[in-house]
């Protein structure tokens, strides 16, 4: 946004429920826009003043709060609301070339529905939220303690217990470290991982300064040139490799094909964080240039 449309895109009251929130674009927006009133609803009163400008804590559950205020809505039409949403209708879903975004673009658009879409960690929700979700897909987000554990048993652990198809799409280190969660014995047939192998922590490789240092990819980044094939196969998975467009052409169908519920299958996509990276910020540096 311009500094003209953010200040006119700022709140007058913040109402805010649960704990952090991924976007630090967001975070850093409500921290220098701050509005007169940020009220904090939590059952057990803790104070969470993520914004540096809480006013209020109101001890309540959440949903028990909105459903008392709701009636303040009515026969009251606020234009604000709109604002937000028709100016994030303006924003373009990315269309680029084979890398980590299109990858999980590809498969958002392809999801059957009714579904579940487990995203792990933080970069699978950055990127999911770039593209229009089908309505009928339960989405379900999880980030373990520094981000990667427990991403894997989440999921596995929840499909164990549906009865739907459960997407996961969840990036190397995350799995790798997380992996002994397929060694479960209850999980069935309806689980779909998508795993995004670029070889190490790509989000990592974007920071500011990463590349001046000659350890950063190895203490960092921490590259690594593991693949979950026998891991995938040993635990009964049926395992699909992709390097390009065309085989992701190929395996998507058969991947996200309700009718192929024989096994659970893995997904490998392997892609080039260098690439991932220059994509990401091109894509992000257009969206600049165009509100300019």
């Amino acid at each position: 946004m311009t500094p003209e449309r953010q200040e006119d895109m700022a709140p007058e009251i913040l109402i805010t429920y649960g704990g952090h929130i991924v976007s630090k674009q967001l975070k850093k927006y409500l921290r220098n826009h701050p509005p007169r009133e940020h009220w904090h609803v939590a059952a057990d009163g803790k104070i969470a003043d993520l914004y540096g400008c809480l006013t209020t804590v109101i001890e309540m559950d959440p949903f028990e709060f909105l459903e008392k205020i709701a009636f303040l809505l009515d026969n009251k039409p606020t234009h604000y609301p709109l604002m937000w949403e028709n100016y994030c209708k303006t924003i373009p879903m990315p269309n680029l070339a084979y890398s980590e975004i299109s990858v999980i673009g590809k498969l958002i658009r392809a999801l059957p529905e009714p579904c579940a879409l487990h995203l792990a960690n933080s970069s699978t929700v950055r990127y999911a939220q770039l593209f229009t979700v089908p309505p009928r897909v339960e989405i379900c987000c999880n980030r373990g303690v520094n981000g990667i554990e427990g991403s894997l048993s989440t999921a596995i652990g929840y499909a164990a217990a549906s009865s739907k198809l459960n997407f996961i799409i969840i990036g190397d280190l995350s799995f790798f470290y997380d992996m002994n969660a397929l060694w479960n014995q209850n999980y069935g047939a309806n689980i779909r991982i998508l795993l995004l192998n670029n070889e190490g922590g790509e989000i990592f490789h974007t920071l500011p300064g990463m590349d001046k240092s000659s350890r950063s990819r190895e203490f960092i980044t921490a590259e690594h040139y593991t693949t979950a094939k026998g891991w995938a196969e040993e635990r009964g998975f049926i395992y699909m490799k992709v390097t390009g467009e065309e085989e992701l052409e190929e395996a998507m169908q058969p991947f996200t094909s309700p009718e192929t519920r024989m096994q659970p299958m893995l997904l490998e996509v392997f892609t080039d964080k260098e690439k991932d990276t220059t994509l990401l910020r091109e894509y992000y540096h257009g969206l600049k240039n165009k509100n300019e």
